[in-house]
């Protein structure tokens, strides 16, 4: 199930949405939709069930928090109350959908395990009613001896039905009170799901708890896949009530298997609901009546007509998968019906060919050698209706799970029983891989790798929503909550829901980490499409970041390798860092499914739980959203040639796992929120503040902590070291805009960039205001303070001084979500009202002037001062500071070893007539020569023509200047070299030439060298009438003809928007002019150009 149960009961509380009508579907209308989605976004913040397989929670999809998206809102509604049409669900859902529905009273009892059977039942129980129309009391109890009591005491005085919801574990605490409901015909209902978890941590399928109830006197009921899950607890329920006795239906509760299943709505339910026995009372006749009605026996034999093997076993559909491949004469009879026994049913399953029985059972070892089930087979082999020369030779075998058995074990097992009467299905060759038969690996599927909190898991839970649409499929999910780094989620979509141990044929990395850690590629079939997440284009960039083990596989196996970089394409549209995984969907459907429409698909995965209008007017939706996703994913993704040298990598002899342990949750205490950037008082894990003798311990004992030191770890995308070399003012002194030119001493740093690129400047605050705000607020600069990086999992520790300096936007303007964070803190009601009041409808006025002056998140720290967060919150509600990028200024092929930026600085009055500025630029003007910066990358578009040869156009005004520098410097390189190089045309626009003629002696020099071909210099102010680079381009319409169209040359634009219409028009006069194209089709023809990366645009 893809959706948040919670969302059904959030619905169903909302007063536009009638509790469920016992005989009719749930209607979804747009008013319900609107009412739910409402109280979604109010309770978004909440923990709610994060490792539950039920899937997505709200996903905020832009940084500015102006779009929150609700994965298969109406799907979720459907798949419980409206119809019976197959769904993908998990065993715990489907078991909670069928007792709730045919329950009044349940209660539920935690295991230790995270997402417990029974877990968001409290929250239907005041508005979902269930089959019979009644509101459900779900009571949640304790574990303790003696447990049931308190059922037994509920029924006593009632005549209403009781389910109880409880692991195996805690199933042995009630079997005394089991007997006493058997005894008083109590038809009391217990589903449990069956699982241990070991000394690692590992949950496995555990049945020694069951089977020590099999002789309570209750029904005892099996199932072992999910669609089996809904039809014994439904036969369950209505068999209780039918012989009056407690029925025990158990599953594999260790199971994470998303699987196809027909849910039966409860209309449905309640006519199925016959509480009178045909049977005369005879339990086993009425569940062998009922198991019938559902297309199932007591005991169910497949594999070989004419098998001389046959196995026996308690429900455990992966032992019928391998019978069923397995070429043999082997048979397995399926245990559904436990207690009641029946020998007579046992002997009439069994092939008149049998020669031996080999008992499976499933133990740990609470047992003696035989276990219950094999005691019961050798009574009725025995005792039973067996003709003594006819009686088979009985084997018993076991193992903690049978899940690793395939079907190339079976003969092996069939051998080994021949000679032994005991079998350790756990040791020796059961243990090894047999290969599948040959027709298996024509399954197709696919295996998505992610580490939890990169916000990509979800990626795969969507696809396998998408693939189930179009036809079966099975999924299963590995993870490994104790890795270290955080989670690693393996998770594995099969189609035709056949076995999940077949080799994938489309694998996503979406964390390049784990090649190092996993042997991924061993599941990869040959000539698999293989995608890595990461910013690399080619062999020679992505070698160093991969082992040589992996590139020799990806050789051998002939592998498509693919390498898309998220994390950019999240930045450029502005997604939050836990929405990646809509790119990651994309992905998956260019590479796969190209045929189909992506965008379409898609939006078809989300609904809008929030959209709202920024200051600016803009508002964020889905369509255009999903659209910029599928195109931008599309423009980036690449196809990475192998490189010939990778065939021929020596490589050590480590075994690495292939897939993570499914190491169970004991607790779920922290997990994170991606929902809103807002903080209720204990909503979320806090910082923790220290003196720096802690800090010192960490630097002290690296080994024992672990501590490793980096430039800034919390950041995404990789950052480099670099020096300031030049620090120079362009325009005058006595000139009120100070345009300086920056030169960065690159050497050692690694970073390399490529023409067009910006340099994102990773700025600090402006320490005398952080020392002054530190102090106001008490605050203790060289206090050390551990904040939880969301992605890694690991404490950063920094300084006060350093938190508030490099980190915190303290001096930005906050969001909405910071003033209904700091209302909660308020202590002063009056105040607490304004900053409520102040988000509202009613105070967007003021809330938009308060925009307009940039008040800071200082400034309602200063104005509200009954509201003070602990330092500890502060850093969780005050957004951090986001790089500024800058067009570079120069070409590595002239400066190998330095990186220069154009900027200006930025600063302006407010109407309270305080002095602003630009956080970046100022600290970019004061800073000194040999000051270290930290820095990163963002490709651009900006690039060369694909030929020297090919005209160039530049038009760029004041600091859009600093490409066309950079395209001048790599031309003059090649020139220099002896190479031809096109004609090169500069428009260049300030205000005037005195003050604002940037690089102006060096584009001179060019002019005169011949470089730059032609100039027209645009400077606005320095005559009577203005005149800007649109006039000189139309002056210059015939030779703008000519370069573009005759000559095939590009068109560039850098600089503030205002111009790009004008800009146009110059060029379309020119075309129309001198090329004979009408406007229209001129129009058409630059729209085209900019579809060919020939008409480019970089404006701001």
């Amino acid at each position: 199930m893809f959706a948040s149960t919670a969302l059904i009961a959030a619905l169903v509380k909302s007063k536009t949405v009638k509790a469920n009508d016992v005989h009719k579907p749930v209607e979804l209308s747009r008013e319900a939709i609107e009412s739910v989605t409402t109280q979604l976004k109010e309770a978004a913040t909440a923990n709610e069930d994060a490792a539950s397989t039920a899937g997505s929670q709200t996903t905020v999809v832009d940084e500015e928090t102006t779009l929150q998206l609700q994965s298969r809102v109406k799907n979720a509604l459907q798949v419980l109350f409206s119809d019976n049409k197959a769904r993908l669900v998990d065993v715990n859902h489907t078991v909670d959908y069928v007792a709730y529905g045919l329950s009044d009273l349940i209660f539920v009892y935690p295991g230790n395990a995270g997402g417990y059977l029974g877990q968001e039942l409290k929250n239907w129980q005041s508005s979902i009613r269930n089959s019979q129309g009644n509101l459900v009391k779900v009571i949640e109890m304790e574990t303790r001896e003696g447990a049931l009591q308190a059922v037994q005491g509920a029924l006593d005085s009632t005549t209403k039905s009781a389910s109880v919801l409880t692991s195996s574990e805690a199933l042995l605490s009630m079997i005394p009170n089991i007997h006493a409901l058997a005894l008083a015909r109590q038809p009391v209902v217990f589903h449990v799901g069956a699982y241990g978890v070991d000394e690692e941590l590992v949950a496995h399928s555990q049945v020694d708890a069951v089977l020590a109830a099999r002789n309570s006197g209750a029904i005892v009921l099996s199932s072992s896949t999910v669609q089996e899950a809904h039809d014994m607890a439904v036969i369950a329920h209505i068999l209780a009530r039918s012989v009056g006795l407690p029925v025990i239906h158990y599953f594999d509760g260790s199971s994470v298997n998303i699987e196809k299943a027909s849910l039966l709505p409860y209309s449905q339910l309640a006519t199925l609901d016959d509480t009178k026995a045909s049977t005369g009372g005879d339990a086993y006749a009425e569940a062998e009546r009922l198991l019938a009605k559902f297309g199932y026996k007591p005991f169910e034999y497949t594999g070989a007509v004419d098998a001389e093997t046959v196995l026996v076993a308690l429900g455990t559909s992966s032992v019928a998968d391998a019978i069923n491949k397995a070429n043999a004469k082997v048979g397995l009879v399926t245990v559904r019906l436990y207690r009641p026994w029946s020998e007579a049913g046992f002997i009439a399953s069994l092939p008149q060919s049998t020669r031996q029985i080999v008992v499976l059972e499933q133990t740990d070892g609470l047992f003696a050698f035989n276990g219950p089930l094999f005691l019961d087979i050798a009574a009725a082999v025995r005792f039973g209706s067996l003709a003594r020369q006819s009686r088979p030779r009985l084997v018993t075998a076991q193992a903690s799970s049978f899940t690793h058995l395939s079907a190339g074990h079976i003969p092996l097992l069939v051998k080994e029983a021949e000679e032994k009467n005991f079998v350790d299905l756990a040791t020796g060759v059961f243990l090894e891989v047999v290969e599948e038969p040959k027709e298996e690996q024509a399954i197709w599927s696919a295996i998505f790798w992610d580490v939890e909190q990169d916000g990509s898991a979800d990626a795969a839970k969507h696809v396998s929503h998408l693939l189930h649409e179009q036809e079966q499929v099975a999924v299963q999910v590995a993870r490994d909550t104790y890795r270290l780094g955080g989670a690693v989620v393996n998770t594995h979509i099969v189609k035709n829901n056949k076995s999940v141990n077949a080799k994938a044929d489309f694998i996503g990395i979406h964390n390049v980490a784990l090649t190092k850690e996993f042997d991924i590629l061993e599941s990869a079939n040959k000539k698999a499409t293989v995608v890595l997440n990461g910013p690399w284009k080619h062999g020679d960039d992505i070698e160093a970041h991969l082992t040589n083990e992996f590139k020799l596989k990806l050789t051998q196996l002939d592998i498509k390798l693919y390498t898309v970089d998220a994390a950019r394409i999240a930045e450029e549209l502005g997604l939050h860092r836990k929405s990646t995984h809509i790119v990651w969907e994309a992905v998956f459907l260019a590479l796969t499914q190209s045929d189909k429409n992506a965008v379409e698909l898609l939006k078809g995965l989300y609904y809008e739980l929030d959209s709202v209008v920024d200051e600016e007017g803009n508002k964020a939706e889905l369509a255009p959203l999903v659209n910029q996703v599928v195109e931008k994913v599309a423009e980036q993704l690449v196809n990475v040639e192998l490189l010939p040298p990778w065939t021929i990598l020596e490589i050590n002899d480590e075994v690495l796992p292939t897939r993570p342990i499914a190491r169970a949750v004991l607790s779920e205490e922290d997990d994170d929120s991606d929902a809103s950037t807002a903080v209720e008082e204990g909503e979320q894990e806090l910082g923790e503040v220290s003196k720096w003798h802690k800090a010192a311990w960490q630097v002290m004992f690296k080994e024992a902590y672990a501590t490793e030191s980096a430039v800034r770890p919390d950041l995404h995308e990789a950052t480099y070291l670099i020096k300031l070399s030049e620090n120079k003012r362009l325009t005058p002194t006595t000139y009120d805009r100070n345009v300086f030119h920056l030169e960065f001493d690159t050497t050692g740093s690694g970073l390399k960039y490529q023409l067009g690129d910006a340099l994102g400047v990773h700025g600090h605050n402006d320490a005398a205001e952080v020392n002054e705000f530190l102090t106001w607020y008490g605050l203790n600069g060289n206090d050390i303070i551990s904040i939880k990086n969301a992605d890694s999992g690991k404490q950063e520790t920094r300084t006060i001084f350093q938190t508030f300096s490099q980190t915190l936007d303290i001096f930005g303007r906050p969001s909405k979500k910071f003033y209904e964070a700091l209302a909660s803190y308020a202590t002063n009601p009056k105040e607490k009202d304004h900053l409520l009041y102040l988000i509202s409808s009613e105070g967007k006025e003021e809330y938009k002037k308060r925009v307009d002056d940039t008040i800071t998140y200082e400034d309602l720290l200063r104005e509200f001062t009954s509201a003070k967060p602990p330092v500890e919150a502060l850093v969780s509600i005050i957004s951090e500071i986001k790089p500024r990028h800058y067009s570079i200024a120069s070409s590595q092929k002239m400066y190998p070893n330095s990186v220069h930026l154009l900027i200006v600085a930025v600063d302006w009055v407010n109407a309270a007539g305080k002095k602003r500025y630009g956080q970046c630029t100022r600290y970019l003007a004061d800073m000194k020569v040999g000051a270290d910066v930290t820095v990163s990358i963002k490709p651009s578009v900006m690039r060369l023509p694909p030929l020297d040869t090919q005209p160039v156009i530049m038009a760029g005004l004041g600091t859009g200047m600093a490409p066309f520098r950079a395209f001048l410097q790599e031309r003059h390189v090649l020139k220099a070299a002896g190479k031809e190089v096109g004609p090169m045309v500069l428009y260049f626009g300030s205000r005037n030439r005195r003050m604002e003629y940037l690089y102006g002696e060096e584009l001179e020099a060019y002019n005169t060298d011949g470089l730059l071909t032609h100039m027209g210099l645009a400077f606005s102010r320095d005559q009577k009438q203005k005149v800007y680079i649109q006039h000189k381009m139309m002056e210059d319409a015939e030779l703008l003809h000519d370069m573009l169209v005759t000559k095939n040359g590009h068109f560039y634009l850098c600089g503030p928007t205002w111009p790009v219409p004008d800009v146009k028009d110059a060029v379309v006069f020119g075309l129309k002019n001198y090329g004979g194209i009408d406007e229209k089709k001129a129009g058409s023809l630059i729209e085209e150009w900019k579809e060919k990366e020939k008409y480019i645009l970089e404006v701001y």
